[in-house]
Protein backbone atom coordinates (compact mmCIF):
# COMPACT_ATOMS: atom_id res chain seq x y z
CA UNK A 1 0.00 0.00 0.00
CA UNK A 2 1.42 3.41 -0.87
CA UNK A 3 2.04 6.13 1.73
CA UNK A 4 -0.84 8.28 0.49
CA UNK A 5 -3.59 5.71 1.13
CA UNK A 6 -3.37 5.83 4.97
CA UNK A 7 -3.35 9.63 4.85
CA UNK A 8 -6.47 9.73 2.71
CA UNK A 9 -8.13 7.18 4.96
CA UNK A 10 -7.25 9.25 8.06
CA UNK A 11 -8.59 12.44 6.47
CA UNK A 12 -11.82 10.69 5.52
CA UNK A 13 -12.06 9.34 9.08
CA UNK A 14 -11.70 12.86 10.54
CA UNK A 15 -14.40 14.24 8.28
CA UNK A 16 -16.66 11.29 9.06
CA UNK A 17 -16.21 11.87 12.78
CA UNK A 18 -17.73 15.33 12.52
CA UNK A 19 -21.32 15.04 13.74
CA UNK A 20 -23.69 14.35 10.89
CA UNK A 21 -26.09 16.98 12.18
CA UNK A 22 -23.74 19.84 11.31
CA UNK A 23 -25.45 21.39 8.35
CA UNK A 24 -25.92 24.86 7.02
CA UNK A 25 -29.21 26.58 6.34
CA UNK A 26 -32.08 24.50 4.93
CA UNK A 27 -30.30 21.20 5.63
CA UNK A 28 -27.43 21.90 3.25
CA UNK A 29 -23.92 20.86 4.28
CA UNK A 30 -21.56 23.76 4.82
CA UNK A 31 -18.07 24.26 3.51
CA UNK A 32 -15.10 23.45 5.73
CA UNK A 33 -12.69 26.19 6.70
CA UNK A 34 -9.36 25.64 8.35
CA UNK A 35 -5.92 24.26 7.78
CA UNK A 36 -3.92 21.06 8.11
CA UNK A 37 -0.32 20.08 8.68
CA UNK A 38 1.51 16.77 8.63
CA UNK A 39 3.88 16.60 11.58
CA UNK A 40 5.59 14.24 13.97
CA UNK A 41 4.60 13.26 17.49
CA UNK A 42 6.54 16.11 19.07
CA UNK A 43 5.33 19.52 17.88
CA UNK A 44 8.00 21.73 19.49
CA UNK A 45 11.70 20.89 19.24
CA UNK A 46 11.28 17.30 18.03
CA UNK A 47 14.23 14.92 18.35
CA UNK A 48 16.32 14.74 15.17
CA UNK A 49 15.51 11.06 14.63
CA UNK A 50 11.72 11.44 14.99
CA UNK A 51 9.58 10.91 11.89
CA UNK A 52 7.97 14.15 10.70
CA UNK A 53 4.85 12.70 9.06
CA UNK A 54 3.13 10.51 11.66
CA UNK A 55 0.25 12.88 12.47
CA UNK A 56 -2.23 14.94 10.50
CA UNK A 57 -3.01 18.08 12.50
CA UNK A 58 -6.35 19.67 11.68
CA UNK A 59 -7.69 23.10 12.60
CA UNK A 60 -11.34 23.83 11.89
CA UNK A 61 -12.49 27.45 11.75
CA UNK A 62 -15.63 29.38 10.94
CA UNK A 63 -19.13 27.90 10.97
CA UNK A 64 -18.07 24.28 11.44
CA UNK A 65 -15.94 25.22 14.47
CA UNK A 66 -18.81 27.26 15.93
CA UNK A 67 -21.26 24.38 15.49
CA UNK A 68 -18.84 21.83 16.93
CA UNK A 69 -18.08 24.11 19.91
CA UNK A 70 -21.80 24.46 20.62
CA UNK A 71 -22.40 20.71 20.38
CA UNK A 72 -19.67 19.70 22.84
CA UNK A 73 -21.50 18.77 26.03
CA UNK A 74 -18.84 19.97 28.43
CA UNK A 75 -18.48 23.25 30.31
CA UNK A 76 -16.47 26.04 28.70
CA UNK A 77 -13.52 27.32 30.75
CA UNK A 78 -11.29 30.34 30.40
CA UNK A 79 -8.51 29.39 28.00
CA UNK A 80 -5.21 29.47 29.94
CA UNK A 81 -3.08 29.56 26.80
CA UNK A 82 -4.70 32.61 25.23
CA UNK A 83 -5.51 34.26 28.58
CA UNK A 84 -7.56 36.96 26.86
CA UNK A 85 -11.09 35.97 27.84
CA UNK A 86 -11.41 33.24 25.22
CA UNK A 87 -13.28 30.15 26.42
CA UNK A 88 -12.44 26.57 25.49
CA UNK A 89 -14.20 23.22 25.65
CA UNK A 90 -12.16 20.03 25.67
CA UNK A 91 -13.71 16.63 25.12
CA UNK A 92 -11.22 13.81 24.72
CA UNK A 93 -8.60 14.89 22.19
CA UNK A 94 -10.83 17.60 20.69
CA UNK A 95 -10.38 21.19 21.84
CA UNK A 96 -12.63 23.99 20.58
CA UNK A 97 -12.28 27.65 21.50
CA UNK A 98 -14.66 30.59 21.29
CA UNK A 99 -12.40 33.62 20.90
CA UNK A 100 -12.76 36.54 23.28
CA UNK A 101 -14.52 38.62 20.62
CA UNK A 102 -17.38 36.07 20.60
CA UNK A 103 -17.39 36.09 16.79
CA UNK A 104 -14.78 33.46 15.89
CA UNK A 105 -14.16 29.84 16.80
CA UNK A 106 -11.37 27.32 16.35
CA UNK A 107 -11.15 23.54 16.91
CA UNK A 108 -7.91 21.56 17.00
CA UNK A 109 -7.14 17.85 16.92
CA UNK A 110 -4.87 15.44 15.08
CA UNK A 111 -5.05 11.97 13.61
CA UNK A 112 -2.25 9.61 14.58
CA UNK A 113 -1.86 7.97 11.19
CA UNK A 114 -0.41 4.60 12.18
CA UNK A 115 -3.37 3.85 14.47
CA UNK A 116 -6.08 6.00 12.82
CA UNK A 117 -7.04 7.53 16.17
CA UNK A 118 -7.74 11.09 17.22
CA UNK A 119 -5.17 12.71 19.51
CA UNK A 120 -4.84 16.15 21.04
CA UNK A 121 -3.02 18.74 18.96
CA UNK A 122 -1.98 22.35 19.31
CA UNK A 123 0.66 24.07 21.37
CA UNK A 124 0.08 26.31 24.35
Amino acid sequence: MNKLAPRLRATALALFLLPAGMTGAAGQAGALQGEYEFHGRTRVDPPADEARDTHLGLVLEGAVARELYRRLRVRAVRDPCLDDGSRSKTQGPLRCTEMANGRSWRCEFAIQLDRSILVADGVC
